[in-house]
Protein backbone atom coordinates (compact mmCIF):
# COMPACT_ATOMS: atom_id res chain seq x y z
CA UNK A 1 0.00 0.00 0.00
CA UNK A 2 1.43 3.83 -0.58
CA UNK A 3 2.65 5.08 2.53
CA UNK A 4 2.51 8.36 0.66
CA UNK A 5 -1.18 8.76 1.69
CA UNK A 6 -2.98 9.25 4.68
CA UNK A 7 -4.40 5.51 6.12
CA UNK A 8 -8.37 7.01 6.00
CA UNK A 9 -7.80 8.57 2.40
CA UNK A 10 -6.79 4.93 0.92
CA UNK A 11 -9.98 3.63 2.85
CA UNK A 12 -11.97 5.81 1.43
CA UNK A 13 -10.91 5.03 -2.01
CA UNK A 14 -10.94 1.85 -2.23
CA UNK A 15 -14.52 2.07 -0.93
CA UNK A 16 -15.06 4.73 -3.09
CA UNK A 17 -13.16 3.24 -6.33
CA UNK A 18 -13.76 -0.68 -5.57
CA UNK A 19 -11.06 -2.53 -7.80
CA UNK A 20 -10.44 0.53 -9.86
CA UNK A 21 -8.78 2.22 -6.30
CA UNK A 22 -5.26 0.00 -6.90
CA UNK A 23 -5.17 1.92 -10.70
CA UNK A 24 -6.26 5.20 -8.96
CA UNK A 25 -3.66 5.23 -6.11
CA UNK A 26 -0.67 3.68 -8.42
CA UNK A 27 -1.47 6.57 -11.32
CA UNK A 28 -1.92 9.55 -8.36
CA UNK A 29 2.02 8.91 -7.77
CA UNK A 30 3.10 9.35 -11.52
CA UNK A 31 4.69 12.40 -12.65
CA UNK A 32 2.70 15.64 -12.93
CA UNK A 33 1.86 16.33 -16.45
CA UNK A 34 2.92 19.97 -17.60
CA UNK A 35 0.50 22.42 -19.19
CA UNK A 36 -0.07 25.57 -20.13
CA UNK A 37 -2.91 27.95 -22.11
CA UNK A 38 -1.68 31.00 -24.06
CA UNK A 39 -3.24 34.08 -24.39
CA UNK A 40 -4.23 34.42 -27.82
CA UNK A 41 -4.38 38.05 -28.04
CA UNK A 42 -0.48 38.05 -27.76
CA UNK A 43 0.47 34.58 -28.72
CA UNK A 44 -1.36 32.26 -31.35
CA UNK A 45 0.52 29.57 -30.93
CA UNK A 46 4.07 27.91 -29.13
CA UNK A 47 5.87 27.21 -31.56
CA UNK A 48 9.25 26.65 -30.63
CA UNK A 49 7.86 23.88 -27.83
CA UNK A 50 6.53 20.39 -28.38
CA UNK A 51 3.36 20.37 -27.35
CA UNK A 52 -0.03 18.07 -27.86
CA UNK A 53 -3.31 20.32 -27.50
CA UNK A 54 -5.91 19.82 -24.58
CA UNK A 55 -8.57 18.30 -25.76
CA UNK A 56 -11.65 20.43 -24.12
CA UNK A 57 -9.75 24.18 -24.41
CA UNK A 58 -8.74 25.94 -27.40
CA UNK A 59 -5.88 27.53 -26.19
CA UNK A 60 -4.25 24.26 -23.56
CA UNK A 61 -1.75 22.46 -24.46
CA UNK A 62 0.51 19.59 -22.73
CA UNK A 63 4.20 20.04 -22.68
CA UNK A 64 6.59 17.11 -23.07
CA UNK A 65 8.47 18.47 -20.09
CA UNK A 66 8.59 21.33 -18.04
CA UNK A 67 10.72 24.74 -18.97
CA UNK A 68 11.92 26.99 -16.59
CA UNK A 69 9.61 29.42 -16.61
CA UNK A 70 11.28 32.00 -15.51
CA UNK A 71 13.76 31.77 -18.22
CA UNK A 72 11.06 32.85 -20.63
CA UNK A 73 10.39 36.13 -21.65
CA UNK A 74 7.21 35.59 -23.04
CA UNK A 75 5.79 34.19 -19.81
CA UNK A 76 6.64 37.51 -17.76
CA UNK A 77 4.71 39.26 -21.40
CA UNK A 78 1.44 37.72 -20.04
CA UNK A 79 1.94 35.32 -23.49
CA UNK A 80 0.48 32.13 -21.65
CA UNK A 81 -0.67 31.08 -18.26
CA UNK A 82 1.06 27.53 -16.72
CA UNK A 83 -1.96 25.78 -15.53
CA UNK A 84 -3.47 22.64 -14.78
CA UNK A 85 -5.04 20.64 -17.61
CA UNK A 86 -8.01 19.26 -16.00
CA UNK A 87 -9.39 22.85 -15.28
CA UNK A 88 -9.44 24.37 -18.66
CA UNK A 89 -12.41 22.53 -18.62
CA UNK A 90 -14.11 25.57 -17.98
CA UNK A 91 -13.39 26.69 -21.43
CA UNK A 92 -15.39 23.92 -22.84
CA UNK A 93 -18.37 24.62 -20.50
CA UNK A 94 -18.33 28.32 -21.40
CA UNK A 95 -18.20 28.08 -24.98
CA UNK A 96 -20.44 25.17 -25.38
CA UNK A 97 -23.27 24.90 -22.64
CA UNK A 98 -24.20 28.35 -21.59
CA UNK A 99 -26.24 30.84 -23.32
CA UNK A 100 -25.43 34.28 -22.67
CA UNK A 101 -25.85 38.20 -23.49
CA UNK A 102 -23.33 39.69 -25.90
CA UNK A 103 -21.87 41.57 -22.64
CA UNK A 104 -22.05 39.37 -20.06
CA UNK A 105 -20.93 39.95 -16.73
CA UNK A 106 -18.71 37.05 -15.19
CA UNK A 107 -17.92 36.62 -11.27
CA UNK A 108 -14.91 34.43 -10.65
CA UNK A 109 -15.19 34.45 -6.80
CA UNK A 110 -12.43 32.05 -5.64
CA UNK A 111 -10.34 33.60 -8.58
CA UNK A 112 -6.43 33.32 -7.26
CA UNK A 113 -4.24 32.73 -8.39
CA UNK A 114 -5.66 33.16 -11.56
CA UNK A 115 -5.96 30.54 -14.25
CA UNK A 116 -9.51 30.56 -14.32
CA UNK A 117 -9.55 34.21 -14.61
CA UNK A 118 -7.32 33.99 -17.31
CA UNK A 119 -9.04 31.73 -19.28
CA UNK A 120 -12.50 33.65 -18.39
CA UNK A 121 -10.95 36.89 -20.10
CA UNK A 122 -9.71 35.11 -23.02
CA UNK A 123 -13.51 33.79 -23.40
CA UNK A 124 -14.76 37.57 -22.83
CA UNK A 125 -12.25 38.51 -25.65
CA UNK A 126 -12.66 42.05 -24.11
CA UNK A 127 -16.49 42.17 -24.11
CA UNK A 128 -18.30 42.70 -20.86
CA UNK A 129 -16.97 42.47 -17.52
CA UNK A 130 -15.16 40.16 -15.65
CA UNK A 131 -15.21 40.34 -11.49
CA UNK A 132 -12.04 38.42 -10.15
CA UNK A 133 -12.48 37.99 -6.76
CA UNK A 134 -10.24 36.50 -3.63
CA UNK A 135 -10.76 37.30 0.11
CA UNK A 136 -7.22 36.71 1.06
CA UNK A 137 -5.47 40.15 0.91
CA UNK A 138 -1.88 38.39 -0.18
CA UNK A 139 -3.69 35.79 -2.87
CA UNK A 140 -5.89 38.91 -4.38
CA UNK A 141 -2.27 40.89 -5.13
CA UNK A 142 -1.59 37.70 -7.01
CA UNK A 143 -4.53 37.46 -8.60
CA UNK A 144 -3.88 41.26 -9.72
CA UNK A 145 -0.67 40.98 -10.87
CA UNK A 146 -1.57 37.95 -12.95
CA UNK A 147 -4.59 40.05 -14.37
CA UNK A 148 -2.48 42.86 -15.38
CA UNK A 149 0.10 40.69 -17.35
CA UNK A 150 -2.62 38.96 -18.98
CA UNK A 151 -3.60 42.71 -20.40
CA UNK A 152 -7.12 42.64 -21.09
CA UNK A 153 -8.88 46.15 -19.74
CA UNK A 154 -12.50 44.97 -19.00
CA UNK A 155 -11.36 43.07 -14.84
CA UNK A 156 -12.07 44.49 -12.58
CA UNK A 157 -10.20 42.26 -9.10
CA UNK A 158 -11.65 42.50 -5.81
CA UNK A 159 -10.56 41.36 -2.14
CA UNK A 160 -14.30 40.66 -0.47
CA UNK A 161 -16.05 37.70 1.82
CA UNK A 162 -18.30 36.25 -0.84
CA UNK A 163 -21.55 37.84 1.65
CA UNK A 164 -20.39 41.02 0.76
CA UNK A 165 -21.40 40.04 -2.93
CA UNK A 166 -25.32 39.89 -1.07
CA UNK A 167 -24.90 44.00 -2.04
CA UNK A 168 -25.33 43.35 -5.38
CA UNK A 169 -28.33 41.06 -6.10
CA UNK A 170 -29.01 39.51 -9.48
CA UNK A 171 -25.84 40.99 -10.79
CA UNK A 172 -24.11 38.46 -12.60
CA UNK A 173 -25.00 36.29 -15.42
CA UNK A 174 -22.00 33.53 -14.19
CA UNK A 175 -20.93 32.57 -11.14
CA UNK A 176 -17.53 30.25 -10.86
CA UNK A 177 -16.81 28.92 -7.48
CA UNK A 178 -14.03 27.04 -7.89
CA UNK A 179 -14.22 26.35 -4.03
CA UNK A 180 -11.11 25.84 -1.57
CA UNK A 181 -11.51 21.77 -0.50
CA UNK A 182 -8.99 19.53 0.81
CA UNK A 183 -6.93 19.16 -2.58
CA UNK A 184 -6.79 15.62 -2.92
CA UNK A 185 -6.52 16.21 -6.59
CA UNK A 186 -3.64 17.67 -6.29
CA UNK A 187 -1.60 14.79 -3.94
CA UNK A 188 0.34 14.00 -6.82
CA UNK A 189 1.61 17.64 -7.19
CA UNK A 190 2.09 19.22 -3.71
CA UNK A 191 3.07 16.94 -0.96
CA UNK A 192 1.58 19.65 1.20
CA UNK A 193 -1.79 19.09 0.02
CA UNK A 194 -0.94 15.00 1.40
CA UNK A 195 0.45 16.74 4.85
CA UNK A 196 -2.43 18.96 5.61
CA UNK A 197 -5.49 16.31 4.92
CA UNK A 198 -7.78 15.05 7.36
CA UNK A 199 -11.18 13.70 7.71
CA UNK A 200 -12.03 16.44 9.90
CA UNK A 201 -10.19 19.36 7.23
CA UNK A 202 -12.22 17.68 4.44
CA UNK A 203 -15.36 17.93 6.58
CA UNK A 204 -14.77 21.42 7.49
CA UNK A 205 -14.16 22.07 3.32
CA UNK A 206 -17.99 20.66 2.75
CA UNK A 207 -19.79 23.05 5.17
CA UNK A 208 -17.51 25.68 4.21
CA UNK A 209 -18.16 25.04 0.47
CA UNK A 210 -21.61 25.41 1.83
CA UNK A 211 -21.67 29.12 3.19
CA UNK A 212 -19.87 29.96 0.30
CA UNK A 213 -22.63 29.19 -1.91
CA UNK A 214 -25.32 30.23 0.57
CA UNK A 215 -23.54 33.45 0.72
CA UNK A 216 -23.32 34.48 -2.85
CA UNK A 217 -26.13 33.14 -4.22
CA UNK A 218 -28.03 36.20 -4.18
CA UNK A 219 -25.80 38.04 -6.52
CA UNK A 220 -26.63 35.38 -9.34
CA UNK A 221 -29.35 36.74 -11.74
CA UNK A 222 -32.24 33.95 -12.13
CA UNK A 223 -31.36 32.45 -15.22
CA UNK A 224 -27.79 32.60 -14.55
CA UNK A 225 -25.42 30.10 -14.24
CA UNK A 226 -23.05 28.72 -11.75
CA UNK A 227 -20.03 26.51 -12.58
CA UNK A 228 -18.87 24.54 -9.20
CA UNK A 229 -15.39 22.91 -9.18
CA UNK A 230 -13.39 21.15 -6.45
CA UNK A 231 -9.77 20.16 -6.79
CA UNK A 232 -11.05 16.84 -4.50
CA UNK A 233 -12.09 13.45 -5.02
CA UNK A 234 -14.72 13.60 -1.64
CA UNK A 235 -18.28 13.14 -2.71
CA UNK A 236 -19.15 15.17 0.45
CA UNK A 237 -17.46 18.13 -1.33
CA UNK A 238 -18.77 17.30 -4.39
CA UNK A 239 -21.82 15.25 -5.23
CA UNK A 240 -23.38 15.90 -2.29
CA UNK A 241 -23.05 20.02 -2.22
CA UNK A 242 -24.43 19.51 -5.61
CA UNK A 243 -27.46 17.50 -5.05
CA UNK A 244 -27.65 20.23 -1.19
CA UNK A 245 -27.87 22.73 -3.67
CA UNK A 246 -31.02 21.73 -5.73
CA UNK A 247 -32.68 20.50 -3.25
CA UNK A 248 -32.42 23.73 -1.62
CA UNK A 249 -31.69 27.03 -3.94
CA UNK A 250 -34.22 26.80 -7.00
CA UNK A 251 -31.54 25.44 -9.34
CA UNK A 252 -31.64 22.96 -12.05
CA UNK A 253 -28.47 20.61 -13.14
CA UNK A 254 -27.24 21.16 -16.71
CA UNK A 255 -25.95 17.70 -18.22
CA UNK A 256 -22.32 18.00 -19.04
CA UNK A 257 -21.88 15.32 -22.13
CA UNK A 258 -17.85 14.94 -22.86
CA UNK A 259 -16.63 13.05 -25.44
CA UNK A 260 -15.83 9.31 -24.52
CA UNK A 261 -12.37 10.16 -25.72
CA UNK A 262 -11.43 12.78 -23.25
CA UNK A 263 -11.66 10.03 -20.85
CA UNK A 264 -13.77 12.18 -18.17
CA UNK A 265 -15.87 10.27 -15.72
CA UNK A 266 -19.62 11.26 -15.72
CA UNK A 267 -21.23 11.32 -12.42
CA UNK A 268 -25.04 11.54 -12.67
CA UNK A 269 -26.88 13.89 -10.12
CA UNK A 270 -30.77 14.65 -10.44
CA UNK A 271 -31.67 15.02 -13.89
CA UNK A 272 -28.24 15.49 -15.04
CA UNK A 273 -24.36 14.92 -14.37
CA UNK A 274 -21.39 16.18 -13.39
CA UNK A 275 -17.52 15.84 -14.49
CA UNK A 276 -14.67 14.12 -12.76
CA UNK A 277 -11.19 13.86 -13.51
CA UNK A 278 -9.47 11.00 -12.45
CA UNK A 279 -5.14 10.41 -12.05
CA UNK A 280 -5.51 6.53 -13.81
CA UNK A 281 -8.34 8.06 -16.31
CA UNK A 282 -7.58 11.23 -17.47
CA UNK A 283 -4.27 13.45 -18.60
CA UNK A 284 -4.30 15.63 -15.84
CA UNK A 285 -5.26 16.45 -11.65
CA UNK A 286 -8.09 15.61 -10.09
CA UNK A 287 -11.08 17.85 -10.81
CA UNK A 288 -14.69 17.76 -10.18
CA UNK A 289 -16.95 20.48 -12.46
CA UNK A 290 -20.60 20.99 -12.81
CA UNK A 291 -23.34 23.01 -13.75
CA UNK A 292 -26.38 24.62 -12.98
CA UNK A 293 -28.71 27.36 -13.65
CA UNK A 294 -30.52 29.60 -11.42
CA UNK A 295 -34.49 28.80 -11.48
CA UNK A 296 -36.79 32.27 -11.22
CA UNK A 297 -37.43 35.42 -12.61
CA UNK A 298 -35.43 38.68 -12.64
CA UNK A 299 -35.69 39.81 -8.91
CA UNK A 300 -36.91 43.12 -8.21
CA UNK A 301 -34.12 43.82 -5.94
CA UNK A 302 -31.95 43.55 -9.32
CA UNK A 303 -29.86 47.05 -9.26
CA UNK A 304 -30.71 49.06 -12.42
CA UNK A 305 -27.43 50.55 -13.26
CA UNK A 306 -28.60 53.01 -15.73
CA UNK A 307 -29.39 55.25 -12.95
CA UNK A 308 -26.20 55.38 -11.40
CA UNK A 309 -24.69 58.53 -12.40
CA UNK A 310 -20.68 58.97 -12.43
CA UNK A 311 -19.32 61.50 -10.91
CA UNK A 312 -17.67 64.61 -13.70
CA UNK A 313 -14.11 63.20 -14.06
CA UNK A 314 -11.28 65.41 -15.22
CA UNK A 315 -10.88 65.92 -18.90
CA UNK A 316 -8.99 63.68 -19.48
CA UNK A 317 -4.82 64.99 -21.02
CA UNK A 318 -4.42 64.07 -24.30
CA UNK A 319 -0.73 62.44 -24.03
CA UNK A 320 -3.14 59.96 -21.59
CA UNK A 321 -5.55 58.96 -24.09
CA UNK A 322 -2.86 58.74 -26.95
CA UNK A 323 -1.33 55.52 -24.82
CA UNK A 324 -4.48 53.72 -25.28
CA UNK A 325 -6.10 52.47 -28.62
CA UNK A 326 -9.24 53.79 -29.88
CA UNK A 327 -9.73 55.76 -26.73
CA UNK A 328 -12.82 57.39 -27.44
CA UNK A 329 -14.41 53.89 -26.43
CA UNK A 330 -12.62 54.25 -22.58
CA UNK A 331 -13.51 55.55 -19.23
CA UNK A 332 -10.42 57.66 -17.96
CA UNK A 333 -9.95 57.87 -14.23
CA UNK A 334 -7.40 59.78 -12.02
CA UNK A 335 -6.69 58.71 -8.42
CA UNK A 336 -3.27 59.03 -6.29
CA UNK A 337 -1.61 56.81 -8.52
CA UNK A 338 -2.61 58.49 -11.52
CA UNK A 339 -4.56 57.72 -14.54
CA UNK A 340 -6.75 54.60 -15.22
CA UNK A 341 -8.61 53.63 -18.45
CA UNK A 342 -11.65 51.19 -18.35
CA UNK A 343 -14.24 50.28 -21.17
CA UNK A 344 -16.96 52.90 -21.18
CA UNK A 345 -19.69 50.83 -21.98
CA UNK A 346 -19.42 49.70 -18.11
CA UNK A 347 -18.27 52.94 -16.29
CA UNK A 348 -21.70 52.19 -14.29
CA UNK A 349 -20.81 48.87 -13.35
CA UNK A 350 -17.30 50.14 -12.20
CA UNK A 351 -18.99 53.14 -10.32
CA UNK A 352 -21.24 50.37 -8.82
CA UNK A 353 -18.06 48.03 -7.75
CA UNK A 354 -16.11 50.61 -6.26
CA UNK A 355 -18.94 51.46 -4.30
CA UNK A 356 -19.82 48.52 -2.67
CA UNK A 357 -16.54 46.20 -3.17
CA UNK A 358 -13.08 46.28 -1.72
CA UNK A 359 -11.85 47.04 -5.31
CA UNK A 360 -7.74 46.10 -5.47
CA UNK A 361 -7.75 47.20 -9.42
CA UNK A 362 -9.86 47.92 -12.48
CA UNK A 363 -8.82 48.52 -16.09
CA UNK A 364 -5.25 49.31 -17.00
CA UNK A 365 -3.16 51.88 -14.94
CA UNK A 366 -1.77 54.51 -17.47
CA UNK A 367 0.64 56.58 -15.90
CA UNK A 368 1.16 59.57 -14.14
CA UNK A 369 1.67 62.97 -15.18
CA UNK A 370 4.54 64.69 -12.51
CA UNK A 371 5.59 67.94 -13.06
CA UNK A 372 4.34 68.73 -16.49
CA UNK A 373 5.80 65.34 -17.44
CA UNK A 374 3.83 61.94 -18.78
CA UNK A 375 5.42 58.85 -17.18
CA UNK A 376 3.79 55.27 -18.42
CA UNK A 377 2.99 52.57 -15.97
CA UNK A 378 4.10 49.44 -16.12
CA UNK A 379 0.32 47.91 -16.55
CA UNK A 380 0.47 49.87 -19.91
CA UNK A 381 3.07 48.21 -21.67
CA UNK A 382 1.00 44.59 -21.05
CA UNK A 383 -2.15 45.88 -21.77
CA UNK A 384 -3.83 44.81 -25.19
CA UNK A 385 -5.26 48.12 -25.61
CA UNK A 386 -1.71 49.93 -25.95
CA UNK A 387 -1.45 52.11 -28.40
CA UNK A 388 1.70 50.74 -29.93
CA UNK A 389 2.26 54.09 -32.19
CA UNK A 390 2.97 56.16 -29.01
CA UNK A 391 6.23 54.99 -28.01
CA UNK A 392 9.60 54.12 -29.34
CA UNK A 393 10.03 50.25 -29.62
CA UNK A 394 13.04 48.34 -28.72
CA UNK A 395 13.10 44.69 -29.50
CA UNK A 396 15.56 42.57 -27.42
CA UNK A 397 16.89 38.99 -27.98
CA UNK A 398 16.59 36.49 -25.59
CA UNK A 399 19.95 37.32 -23.70
CA UNK A 400 18.76 40.92 -23.95
CA UNK A 401 15.61 40.36 -22.57
CA UNK A 402 16.43 38.34 -19.61
CA UNK A 403 19.04 41.11 -18.61
CA UNK A 404 16.17 43.13 -19.11
CA UNK A 405 13.91 41.28 -16.48
CA UNK A 406 16.77 41.47 -14.11
CA UNK A 407 16.39 45.14 -13.92
CA UNK A 408 20.12 45.67 -15.81
CA UNK A 409 20.37 49.07 -17.72
CA UNK A 410 20.48 48.37 -21.63
CA UNK A 411 22.13 50.11 -24.43
CA UNK A 412 20.09 52.10 -26.90
CA UNK A 413 20.04 51.83 -30.35
CA UNK A 414 21.82 54.11 -32.47
CA UNK A 415 19.74 57.01 -33.47
CA UNK A 416 16.61 56.09 -30.82
CA UNK A 417 15.50 59.47 -30.00
CA UNK A 418 15.44 60.03 -26.13
CA UNK A 419 12.13 59.33 -23.88
CA UNK A 420 10.45 56.36 -22.86
CA UNK A 421 10.83 53.28 -24.80
CA UNK A 422 8.54 50.19 -24.92
CA UNK A 423 10.88 47.15 -24.94
CA UNK A 424 9.42 44.05 -26.26
CA UNK A 425 10.96 40.05 -27.13
CA UNK A 426 9.42 38.52 -30.40
CA UNK A 427 6.35 41.27 -30.69
CA UNK A 428 5.45 41.01 -27.22
CA UNK A 429 5.62 44.38 -24.93
CA UNK A 430 7.67 43.44 -21.49
CA UNK A 431 7.81 46.74 -19.76
CA UNK A 432 9.16 50.29 -20.31
CA UNK A 433 12.64 51.82 -20.17
CA UNK A 434 13.87 55.47 -20.45
CA UNK A 435 16.29 56.41 -23.33
CA UNK A 436 19.10 59.85 -21.79
CA UNK A 437 21.26 59.23 -24.80
CA UNK A 438 23.64 57.16 -23.41
CA UNK A 439 21.94 54.35 -21.49
CA UNK A 440 18.47 53.38 -21.27
CA UNK A 441 16.99 53.43 -17.43
CA UNK A 442 15.39 50.17 -16.56
CA UNK A 443 11.58 50.62 -15.73
CA UNK A 444 10.53 47.44 -15.08
CA UNK A 445 9.04 47.25 -11.67
CA UNK A 446 11.54 46.24 -8.76
CA UNK A 447 9.28 43.28 -7.26
CA UNK A 448 8.60 41.97 -10.96
CA UNK A 449 12.45 41.06 -11.36
CA UNK A 450 14.03 38.07 -12.07
CA UNK A 451 15.66 37.24 -8.62
CA UNK A 452 17.40 34.05 -9.94
CA UNK A 453 21.07 33.83 -11.25
CA UNK A 454 20.82 33.93 -15.55
CA UNK A 455 22.91 31.48 -17.54
CA UNK A 456 26.04 32.17 -19.18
Amino acid sequence: MNSRFPTDFIQRIQQQFGDASTDFLKALSNDVVTSVRYNPSKLQSLSDVAAEPVSWCKDGVYLSQKPIFTLDPLFHAGCYYPQEASSMILDWILRSHTELPENPIILDLCGAPGGKSTLIANFLAGKGVLVANEVIKSRANILAENLMKWGYSNCVVTRNDPSDFGRLPSHFDVMVVDAPCSGEGMFRKDERAIEEWSESNAAMCASRQRRILTDAWATLKPGGYLIYSTCTFNPAENEENIQWLLEGNKAEIIPLNAPNNWCISSLGIGNGNALAFYPHKSKGEGLFVALLRKRGEESAKEVNLKKTKSKEKSKTPAVVANCIKDSKNFYFAEDSNGWRAFPNQFVNDLLFYLRNLSVVRYGVEVGQIIKGRFQPAHELALSVDINPEAFNICNLSHGEALKYLKGEILQPPSEMEKGYVLISYHGSPLGFAKNIGTRMNNLYPTSLRIRMALPE
